[in-house]
């Protein structure tokens, strides 16, 4: 252990070790003991470096392949058989991807946690969103509801838009084919934004008293915003998107074509076949 401390203890040989090495492991090094603890984490501009040069770990493809996490299939998705469990129809993206391997060496941060995840392992749908509505844009989700949006009181807001880095775009140009988000981030993106609309969130059937604030229609009803903090956004305030909390343009941002997935749509190698259902 001491030749091994010696050798991390110079940060030229910890950085080439870490290139051979996930994130994961790094950080299961770095817990060894306290030396390693505070050769790797006790800097956070260390472990922030050595990320950088890490290997993709793999986990994003496995639970892809085995239908894990967010790819779970429910209980109408597959059947019983002989071979074990097997989705009842054609999975389009799996002609490409399922025998293939994680692509460890050539991997980019992820956008949330700076953890490299390569193009196999980051979250991305499993298929072509149907023809009833589309998922690629936060916003458009087939029932009409609105979706994956946060409101912020006028305080609060003022502060989320000093705090955005800066960006071509002024609006929200989040597209979750194209987004390189690892699955750990994904989920914890998805559980937020539902504790947010479980939390802050009220139907007018509920109350129907509810229109002083921010509402948005929600389906075949309306349904009213509360920012994080408790208080009530103004009704002329800003509709900002769950994931990366710049601005919705409020004069287009339901007039998009919900149907035109550019990673399917300008692919020529992509299959054209609908699912089998």
């Amino acid at each position: 252990m001491s030749n091994l401390l010696s050798l991390l203890s110079q940060y030229t040989l910890l950085t080439g070790t870490a290139k051979y090495l996930s994130t994961l492991d790094i950080f299961h090094l770095a817990l060894a003991n306290s030396e390693c603890y505070g050769i790797i984490l006790q800097s956070a501009p260390v472990f922030n470096r050595l990320k950088l040069t890490a290997l993709c770990d793999g986990t994003g493809l496995t639970a892809r392949q085995e239908f894990r996490g967010p790819y779970a299939l429910g209980p109408k998705d597959f059947t019983w058989g002989r071979t074990g469990r097997r989705p009842h129809y054609d999975e389009e993206l799996e002609v490409r991807v399922w025998n293939l391997k994680c692509d460890a060496a050539n991997a980019l941060p992820c956008l949330s946690c700076g953890i490299n995840v390569c193009e196999e392992c980051r979250y991305v749908p499993r298929v072509r969103d149907t023809k009833r509505g589309s998922h690629r844009r936060p916003h458009n989700e087939p029932t009409a509801s609105s979706y994956n949006v946060i409101c912020y009181c006028t305080a609060c807001d003022e502060s989320v838009e000093a705090d955005l880095p800066l960006s071509l775009s002024e609006y929200c140009d989040c597209d979750r084919y194209t987004r390189w988000i690892c699955l750990k981030c994904k989920g914890r993106e998805e559980k937020i934004s539902g504790l947010y609309y479980q939390k802050r969130t009220k139907g007018f059937w509920a109350d129907p008293d509810l229109e002083e604030g921010m509402c948005l229609h929600n389906h075949q009803s309306r349904l009213a915003f509360w920012c994080p903090c408790g208080k009530r956004p103004p009704v002329d305030g800003h509709v900002r998107c769950a994931w990366c909390k710049r601005r919705h343009n409020l004069d287009t941002w339901m007039d998009e074509n919900p149907t035109y997935i550019p990673a399917f749509d300008e692919d020529p190698s992509q299959p054209t076949r609908q699912l089998a259902w």
